[in-house]
């Protein structure tokens, strides 16, 4: 019997794919690209009370010699050594500006992974935010006039403000709305929750020789100060999710 090559080639790009994304473009499909503007959405709860509604990991953005970012998430999280990490730590002290540099770009950076219901299309969409917005939304859910803004019947939908200073976005004037409302009638809470996207599962544990490896090529990445480096500091909400598979 002959090899099906082109099987084989289709199971080929299935397992280098991660877990539930045909390709990139659908994989990106699942995240709320936020606007520029006033946006409402509702936090959704999670299915269970096993987990929490959000899903927190902290990414190392680390250069390639092509000025591409490929995204590593710290394996800190998961409470195993990470070798990205020790070498943050050994770059600030070598007393280099260069490495220096090195450091800030992949020190870890928290990001925050949610359900929403964007009130706009009626999507369920996978949010993903940076530590500042998330604050925001924690800190609503601490204030006794809102409480829990995920609740289905009693919450509150959440307005993301986004405005651009130079190319990076602000959220500063991000809250939830003073009126709780339900989050729609109960057939809608029903398919709602039962579209819900798994995004616990975002937080891959990384395999350690490989980010010890991508660890061992920076340093040399470091040493020589290329000039992709400081280009690619900092990383926007977009080009953030686009490099998010990789």
């Amino acid at each position: 019997m002959a090899i099906d090559l082109e099987a084989l080639r289709a199971k080929h790009e299935q397992l280098n794919n991660p877990a539930g994304a045909n390709n990139n473009s659908d994989f990106l499909q699942k995240f709320y690209q936020i606007p520029e503007g006033s946006n409402a959405v509702r936090i959704l709860p999670w299915k269970d009370d096993e987990k929490e509604f959000y899903a927190e990991t902290k990414i190392h953005r680390v250069p390639g010699p092509d000025g591409n970012v490929k995204n590593i998430h710290c394996r800190k999280v998961h409470g195993e050594n990470c070798p990205m990490c020790d070498l943050y730590y050994a770059l600030w002290k070598t007393g280099r500006k260069e490495d220096e540099d090195m450091a800030r770009q992949i020190k870890p950076r928290a990001r925050y992974y949610m359900n929403i219901l964007d009130r706009e299309s009626g999507d369920i969409k996978i949010l993903s935010v940076g530590v500042i917005l998330f604050k925001k939304i924690i800190g609503a859910m601490l204030d006794e006039d809102f409480g829990d803004i995920t609740d289905v019947e009693t919450g509150h939908d959440f307005k993301i403000v986004k405005e651009m200073e130079g190319q990076w976005p602000k959220y500063d004037q991000s809250q939830p709305r003073p009126k709780s409302s339900p989050m729609g009638s109960k057939a809608e809470i029903a398919s709602s929750m039962d579209s819900l996207h798994e995004i616990h599962g975002l937080v891959k544990l990384e395999e350690y020789e490989e980010v010890k490896k991508a660890a061992a090529t920076l340093t040399n990445v470091a040493v020589q100060g290329t000039s992709s480096q400081q280009e690619a500091t900092n990383v926007s909400d977009n080009e953030y999710l686009s490099k998010l598979q990789s």
